[in-house]
């Protein structure tokens, strides 16, 4: 009999203890400790913020607060369609998150990756999620959205195999943004700048209208000059985690930075 993890152990542990012969209840239970340990890990870091929002200007009658500056500066008459108003809505960004599940992905840096894709989605909303490690794999679909517990089950359910192939991971999750509707597309990678198989990764970078790099590990020259290159070419930002533990924090400041209003 496997000894069940709690709390936090049971995030770090849970490929180990899934990997090995447990019931379907048993599974079950491993599996309902580690998404609630991941996300209470993500609520204390998060804290109160709220949904980030941005600022609507529009025309009476739609719902909003009178402009009267940005009225009066209008030409008379000033009729009653031609009042301004301006209210503040939820940012409806169509968000993708990409994650490096190589075979060294294993134990506590898969749940502090879980963490940080758990900060996103509480922040703000539905995230859609690609993994990689010698192919590409979609988690969750853009369009197909989870609730946040079951986001977190799909990110640490990963089994971490393979290779880091960079660019198939780049090349699927823009499939998937592409796919999106929505006025602001966004993609945020977690890697540490290091492929070891696939193409050259800044090709897929430039097809992103936005895509952000949190690059995470030791300071590695290479590293460091794939992840500020791939930033530029999907005309986004570069963050630095220096380690795994860091990582959440960082993602939530970056969340922060980008979406503030």
């Amino acid at each position: 009999m496997v000894p069940l993890p709690a709390g936090w152990e049971a995030s770090e542990r849970t490929n180990r203890v899934l990997g090995a012969q447990v019931s379907a209840h048993l599974e079950v239970d491993v599996s309902a400790r580690t998404a609630e340990a991941v996300l209470a890990r993500a609520r204390r870091l998060l804290g109160h913020a709220r949904r980030p929002v941005h600022c609507v200007e529009d025309t009476f009658p739609a719902s909003g607060e009178l402009d009267l500056e940005a009225t009066t500066d209008r030409d008379p008459p000033w009729s009653a369609n031609r009042l301004q108003v301006r209210r503040t809505e939820p940012r409806d960004a169509e968000v993708v998150l990409i994650l490096d599940t190589s075979l060294s992905m294993t134990g506590e840096k898969i749940a502090l990756v879980a963490v940080a894709a758990a900060i996103l989605q509480l922040a703000l909303g539905d995230v859609a999620v690609v993994s990689f490690d010698t192919a590409a794999h979609v988690r969750v679909p853009v369009g197909r959205p989870v609730p946040t517990h079951e986001g977190v089950r799909r990110v640490l359910g990963v089994p971490a195999q393979g290779y880091t192939n960079l660019e198939a991971g780049l090349a699927r999750a823009a499939d998937e943004l592409a796919r999106s509707r929505r006025r602001e597309r966004v993609a945020f990678l977690f890697t540490d700048g290091l492929p070891n198989v696939g193409w050259d990764p800044l090709r897929p970078a430039g097809r992103f209208p936005r895509l952000h790099v949190i690059q995470v590990g030791p300071e590695h020259a290479q590293g460091t000059r794939t992840c500020r290159r791939l930033a530029s070419a999907g005309r986004g930002r570069r963050f630095r985690a220096r380690n795994w533990e860091d990582l959440p924090a960082v993602a939530r400041d970056a969340v922060r930075f980008l979406f503030r209003t």
